[in-house]
């Protein structure tokens, strides 16, 4: 067994394979949780759980008050992508048969009913109508994984808040449009909003003025006046990036200006262009520009 913080959303399991990240500037935790055969309690936490299976062919039984049953649609639990909802406050017995490799979300429970409300146009679906029957959608597996990766890639010092920050608001919108029951059209158009000149304006001139600080989705949205959850749609819809897209490729833009320009040591540059440290800086650098920063370098003074 492997843990990287305490915290988990699951009893550690003995013989498990239990990894846990923050994510995000809300409290959000991931728990990477590889195990077969086991069974086990989870204690009533303030927070919803939501398990997406990766890999694996398991049949899960939960007994959340009603007994040992399995959640309805669970046939569908052996396929990529799907998920289990456990409410908050809210004990838990778990007995899983098979093979089970999968990421779980711990989302505070304040954060859930203030997105759901941003996310449907009702405002008043629950996530509560979803914890009796499995949900599934591929964006379940990919975001999460995804935001696994980065963390992995990321080390101790975690990922940057707007990233975190994104995935988790894409798979609570998608969770709040399952528990609407059916796609709203006031949804989609919502997606094509665009900002104003003003916010937008606004909102770049923060993430430039603070992007050695990593600033999470909440203050950008709030520079530019907006909740962030309609920032984040109308800002991918006037720029075709999200927040965090454009602050990883302003942090390119400045690291290059810096290399080309001064003998700053990488872990320098890294730092006061906001990433946690050189080896991640390496990473999304060499993905960005198809080199490293030191070539970059000896290539801009040639």
């Amino acid at each position: 067994m492997t843990s990287k913080e305490g915290d988990s959303a699951q009893t550690v399991l003995s013989g498990a394979n239990v990894q846990t990240r923050h994510v995000g500037s809300a409290g959000v935790t991931l728990t990477r949780l590889r195990h077969s055969d086991f069974e086990t309690l989870q204690p009533a936490l303030p927070e919803y759980t939501f398990s997406i299976l990766l890999a694996g062919r398991s049949r899960p039984w939960r007994d959340i008050g009603d007994g040992l049953t399995i959640p309805k649609g669970a046939e569908g639990y052996r396929h990529q992508g799907a998920g289990i909802l456990t409410p908050p406050d809210t004990s838990a017995l778990w007995r899983v048969e098979g093979n089970h490799d999968c990421l779980i979300f711990s989302f505070p429970k304040e954060m859930v009913a203030r997105m759901v409300e941003e996310f449907t146009p009702t405002g008043g679906a629950s996530l509560d109508r979803l914890t009796g029957h499995v949900v599934q959608d591929p964006i379940f597996a990919a975001v999460s994984t995804a935001l696994w990766k980065e963390c992995i890639k990321a080390g101790e010092d975690g990922i940057g808040r707007a990233c975190g920050d994104h995935g988790i608001a894409l798979i609570l919108a998608r969770l709040a449009q399952e528990a609407e029951r059916a796609p709203s059209p006031d949804v989609a158009r919502g997606a094509k909003e665009q900002l104003s000149p003003g916010s937008l304006k606004r909102a770049i001139e923060y993430m430039r003025s603070t992007v050695a600080d990593d600033p999470s989705l909440e203050e950008i949205a709030t520079a530019a006046g907006l909740s962030q959850f309609h920032f984040l749609r109308a800002f991918k819809a006037s720029t075709g990036r999200t927040p965090f897209q454009w602050l990883q490729d302003f942090r390119i833009e400045l690291a290059s200006g810096l290399l080309a320009a001064t003998d700053m040591p990488l872990a320098q540059v890294a730092l006061d262009v906001g990433f946690k440290n050189q080896s991640h800086f390496s990473t999304v650098f060499r993905r960005s520009t198809g080199t490293t920063p030191a070539q970059w370098r000896a290539r801009a003074r040639a």
